[in-house]
């Protein structure tokens, strides 16, 4: 119902430029920012889908919820449904059907919001579960899980999980529109003769759009604390967050690109 894809590659001057520098082995980094200016409008557009404006404003409050002594009725009243003794997994089902019902109620489901949920609970659960015991990986203890995200709620943290979402949302996003180009350039003569060096390549990306987050980590903590405190972060100004990082990490990719030797 309502749902839209992102817009293919455009077929403009830009575009082409992405093309050549991949047919001409460029790296990870000229082409990740050379991908976000032939996007660009579409990343500004990407500031303003209710999706990905309403997963990070969960993201801001599941932790501060697990401050709280009825951290069930906490989670119920930000519509995330997950039973009286909540461990991780349940938790990350119940944000993707909180955003699943906002969207709905909106008719505005795109591919980028489920780019955007997905690249939520992945790293909600990847930053909580590094707060949890277990020798093997985290545990699904309720009591661990509560624990977890309330460490969350700290500025410090919570720059942490700010940083993993913007990294995975960046990668995702950018991978929407390079998964239909680079397999063009796979086989012999071409730029990834074999599978193996478009998997460097893939993972060369995935470790410049982390590095690239890092500017919204260095920014992230500031803010939290200071809405936190000032009356608490309400959809519209993390809203303002989520235009503010998509503007920041498109200037670092640019800037990163164009500090290489």
């Amino acid at each position: 119902m309502g749902h839209s894809q992102i817009a293919p590659p455009p077929i403009t001057r830009k575009w082409r430029e992405v093309v050549l520098l991949i047919t001409f082995g460029a790296g990870a980094e000229e082409v990740a920012a050379a991908a976000s200016a032939a996007m660009e409008g579409a990343l500004g557009a990407a500031a303003h889908d209710p999706a990905v404006r309403h997963a990070f404003w969960l993201l801001t409050q599941v932790p501060t919820a697990a401050k709280s002594d009825d951290f069930p009725g906490e989670l119920r009243r930000l519509g995330v449904y997950a039973g009286a003794a909540p461990t991780l997994p349940e938790i990350c089902g119940g944000v993707i059907e909180a955003v699943d019902r906002r969207v709905q109620s909106t008719k505005g489901r795109t591919d980028l919001g489920e780019l955007a949920t997905l690249a939520a609970v992945e790293s909600l659960s990847s930053v909580a579960g590094q707060e949890m015991p277990g020798l093997f990986g985290p545990t699904h203890v309720a009591g661990d899980t509560h624990a977890a995200l309330r460490k969350l709620a700290t500025p410090a943290i919570f720059s942490v999980l700010a940083r993993d979402f913007f990294a995975r949302l960046t990668r995702r996003y950018l991978d929407y529109y390079l998964s239909r180009e680079l397999p063009n350039h796979i086989g012999m003569r071409s730029r990834f003769p074999t599978l193996a060096d478009h998997h460097q390549f893939d993972q060369a990306l995935e470790s410049h759009c982390r590095q690239t987050a890092l500017i919204v980590r260095q920014f992230s903590a500031d803010w939290f604390s200071k809405h936190t405190y000032e009356g608490g972060i309400d959809p519209e100004n993390a809203g303002g967050f989520v235009h503010y990082a998509f503007e920041k990490i498109r200037r670092e990719l640019v800037r990163r690109r164009d500090a290489e030797p």
